[in-house]
């Protein structure tokens, strides 16, 4: 769930809100919600006025089962353009003439009852099958170029070895976002079961296009909190078993195709990238329509100086792309290009860092991002962590053009980690299996390992260049060496 801070005044308004929510009488049977008495329903779907014990989830009509079952927005399903636009405004005004606390809105109330049901299926699966943590998943990601599913036609696609016990959260942050080419903690994400259309999202993140959230499904079960084996169904090579959507203001919507999972016994817990195609879209890029329309242009005559390239390349996804820093004005974007070892690199790079901070996503800042009140939390990190930023040269990413006055003063902050990952999340930082019982370099003690040959294998690879503590305990960090990680 999104956080927020309650001040003093809101956590009054909640309490007093408390005492008036009453439900109400809707054909001589008591809704499971409750109101405020001023609330006139008008603007309330009617889902949320039954009762979400003997709720059925319910399919959009291109066929996927979205924000929770619950179809209000739809306007293939129920209204015509003009219905769903006068619905929204309905629904706009009845949020200022009734202002529900973040916590009592009515769609929360169902929706959390939802969520509660959902726990419970997946604590009921887990105890009936306990070895599906110990399995390996193969997974295909497609990213839609269309609004339906299709094996055949998408933007990009990528195929993944990865181990059942994996942590959602990490799994995305550590090895899908790498993969399809996404850039780390920068837009928030949904993942969604197709069965029932449950969601689940980053806890506590802050990401700037959560502001769409209310129109995409209102919440989220919290994602550290489950692994891949928990929430993905057995296999089906022909229907996505789950869907990615990633920044949902763009809302690039991928589907994820369970291709098979491996016994325990040929199963290794290791990540591996299998293949790919496509290349990934730019970061901002208005979503899959848009995007399709923009690949039309890139070498059109009115494309002066090739600056469609320029601008994918300045991109924050691209911005540090060895190919472009190789070729620079004569690099050109190939939207069918796919380069496997760069993208197998970036999962390493990511397994062998700390775990993204999704409170404190990436963002731009114009003068002073430490100040206080600029909604950067500058004041407020979480503990263990500390705020970046990256001030602007000539490469570097910046929304404004060249000859904006705002150009000099922008620059990018984001919050990273301290300390290591939590033991809970640990994956191995050379191979990327999670780890029960991590160790960790004795040197640095920020990175785990599965056990000493993973050890010795990256810190002939990398680890030495890399280790954080090796110029004062380079002895301590010889592979022969570990620390139990406390």
């Amino acid at each position: 769930m999104p956080p927020y801070t309650e001040s003093p005044e809101s956590a009054k308004n909640r309490k007093e809100q408390v005492k008036l929510l009453r439900p109400r009488i809707i054909n001589g049977r008591k809704t499971f919600v409750k109101f405020l008495p001023q609330d006139d329903l008008e603007a309330i779907h009617p889902v949320y006025l039954s009762d979400p014990t003997n709720f059925k989830p319910r399919r959009h009509l291109r066929g996927d089962t979205l924000d929770w079952g619950i179809v209000e927005l739809d306007n293939s399903v129920e209204l015509s353009m003009a219905e769903a636009i006068q619905r929204r405004l309905l629904r706009d005004n009845a949020m200022i003439k009734c202002m529900y606390h973040r916590e009592l809105q009515p769609q929360a109330q169902f929706i959390q009852a939802l969520m509660e049901k959902k726990r419970e299926r997946i604590a009921a699966a887990r105890a009936q099958d306990p070895e599906r943590q110990t399995r390996d998943f193969i997974l295909t990601i497609r990213l839609r170029a269309s609004d339906r599913a299709s094996t055949a036609d998408c933007l990009m696609w990528r195929r993944i070895k990865v181990a059942g016990a994996t942590k959602i959260s990490v799994f995305q942050d550590k090895i899908l976002a790498p993969a399809l080419g996404w850039t780390r903690n920068y837009h928030g994400y949904l993942f969604i079961d197709d069965s029932d259309g449950a969601q689940y999202g980053a806890p506590g993140a802050s990401h700037i296009d959560l502001m769409w959230l209310k129109d995409n499904g209102h919440t989220y079960l919290d994602d550290d909190g489950f692994t891949l084996a928990d929430i993905l169904p057995n296999p089906n090579t022909d229907k996505p078993g789950f869907h990615y959507i990633y920044d949902l203001g763009d809302h690039w919507f991928h589907d994820i195709y369970i291709e098979s999972i491996l016994p325990a016994s040929e199963s290794d817990g290791k990540v591996a990238l299998l293949a790919g195609g496509g290349a990934c879209p730019r970061e901002d890029g208005q979503g899959a329509y848009n995007w399709k329309k923009y690949l039309q242009s890139l070498d059109s005559p009115t494309d002066t100086f090739s600056s469609r390239h320029a601008e994918i390349a300045q991109s924050m996804n691209y911005l540090n792309d060895p190919d472009i820093l190789r070729l620079g004005l004569r690099w050109r974007f190939d939207p069918t290009f796919f380069s496997l070892p760069a993208a197998q690199k970036r999962i390493a790079d990511a397994l062998a860092s700390p775990a993204s901070v999704p409170s404190g996503p990436k963002k731009g800042a114009i003068g002073n991002p430490f100040a206080a009140g600029r909604g950067f939390g500058g004041d407020s990190v979480p503990k263990g962590t500390h705020r970046t930023v990256s001030f602007p040269d000539a490469s570097s990413f910046n929304p404004f053009s060249r000859d904006s006055p705002l150009k000099g003063f922008f620059q990018q902050t984001e919050v990273v980690r301290d300390r290591r990952d939590k033991r809970a999340d640990a994956l191995c930082a050379s191979c990327g299996k999670p780890i029960s019982d991590p160790r960790m370099c004795a040197a640095c003690l920020k990175v785990y390992y599965c056990g000493r040959e993973c050890q010795a294998a990256h810190w002939k690879k990398e680890h030495k260049r890399l280790c954080a503590g090796r110029q004062a305990k380079v002895k301590q960090c010889n592979p022969a060496h570990f620390l139990e990680s406390s």
